[in-house]
């Protein structure tokens, strides 16, 4: 029997629960303390404190790499494994064949074609010099979208804006990559929250679907 000792907001701890998501492992999940002293039995097995920590059997992991590595080597992979991947990625990308500019005039007529307001938009250059000058950044957003995640929670300012970028490929196409909307509150949005970034999202999947 897997047990895996991780706490909720970790990072590390996300990314071994996905892989053994995709895995469709069965396994116990031990919260520890968020005190790094008052963590006894993740000392006791693995001679350090911190987690995530995998124990599978006589062995034990003490890295999410690592932990990943050994679940993707030692169990079968199921059929919609992809599936639970790409649900998992919080991001998306399309690659084009046409230039970073027409990529970038194409994306901002069907923003606004699908009621996105573009809020800012800036050049590689302008964030650092050691980005390509074809590198645009977009903050976009769904005004009464926006509006109403206000309203349900006004500490939360990544559900008011969402980055998309236009990046340069090589033989000179480009890529769209944004993150995705739900994504950017997961961890702390309430379910109305949930809802009105949904939204956002269907209106965001009908964007790159014209692309």
């Amino acid at each position: 029997m897997i047990t895996f000792y991780q706490l909720e907001w970790c990072p590390d701890c996300h990314r071994v629960r996905q892989v053994m998501t995709e895995l469709e492992l069965t396994y116990v999940s031990a919260s520890v303390s968020a005190d790094k002293e008052k963590r006894p039995e993740v000392v006791a097995i693995s001679g350090q404190s911190s987690v995530p920590m995998l124990q599978d059997g006589d062995k034990v992991f003490t890295s999410s790499d690592e932990i990943m590595a050994y679940l993707r080597a030692t169990y079968p992979v199921p059929e919609d494994a992809a599936e639970h991947a790409r649900r998992g990625a919080w991001r998306t990308s399309h690659t084009l064949s046409v230039p970073p500019r027409a990529a970038l005039a194409r994306l901002i007529e069907l923003l606004e074609t699908n009621d996105f307001t573009i809020v800012a938009q800036t050049r590689g250059p302008e964030i650092d010099e050691r980005l390509p000058e074809e590198y645009v950044l977009l903050q976009v957003a769904v005004p009464a979208a926006a509006a109403k995640a206000f309203e349900l929670d006004p500490r939360a300012p990544t559900a008011m804006l969402l980055p998309i970028a236009v990046v340069p490929a090589e033989g000179g196409g480009s890529v769209i990559a944004g993150a995705d909307p739900v994504a950017q509150i997961w961890l702390f949005g309430t379910p109305g929250l949930r809802n009105v970034q949904h939204g956002v999202k269907k209106r965001l999947g009908a964007v790159l679907k014209e692309l």
